[in-house]
């Protein structure tokens, strides 16, 4: 079903969060901190605490990490439009403009550019004490998305 309009759901939003963390796959072991602090149809703004764990050999935040957080930031994203189910990943990309050292808060700013049909498309934004950190963009197939009993579509 391709909605008309979007249930507008920040608990929606929090539900997904909750699957990706118990999923007991490679999420809730690199970001079990990450905490959405506000969403709204199509956006979503979240956070976390840099932690030992998240730092490369040079006591700066892992690219691999930010990486991850990109995907679940669209993955949010793409949930605040109504979609428990938020499709399948098709290509991401990120920039990587600043460091982020142990026990700094990275601030996440996603949100969907696009959602179609079969395809949605997101950018991310981090930033750390004012500054920006890397930016993301993750487009994902979301055709088969639609037809998830927990979504939150209106026709």
């Amino acid at each position: 079903m391709i909605p008309t309009t979007v249930a507008r759901s920040p608990e929606l939003v929090q539900r997904v969060l909750k699957s990706f963390l118990s999923a007991g796959g490679y999420d809730s072991l690199v970001l079990p901190g990450l905490k959405v602090v506000n969403s709204e149809s199509g956006k979503v703004s979240a956070e976390f605490k840099v932690e030992k764990q998240h730092l490369n050999r040079l006591e700066s935040v892992h690219g691999g990490l930010l990486a991850t957080v990109v995907d679940i930031g669209g993955s949010l994203a793409i949930a605040s439009k109504g979609l428990f189910a938020t499709g399948v990943s098709t290509d991401i990309n990120i920039s990587y403009i600043s460091g982020v050292k142990q026990g700094e808060m990275i601030q996440v700013e996603a949100r969907v550019d696009r959602l179609g049909k079969t395809l949605a498309f997101t950018t991310v934004e981090l930033s750390s004490n004012g500054r920006l950190v890397a930016l993301g963009r993750h487009n994902k197939f979301v055709a088969k998305a639609y037809d998830h009993p927990e979504n939150l579509l209106k026709k």
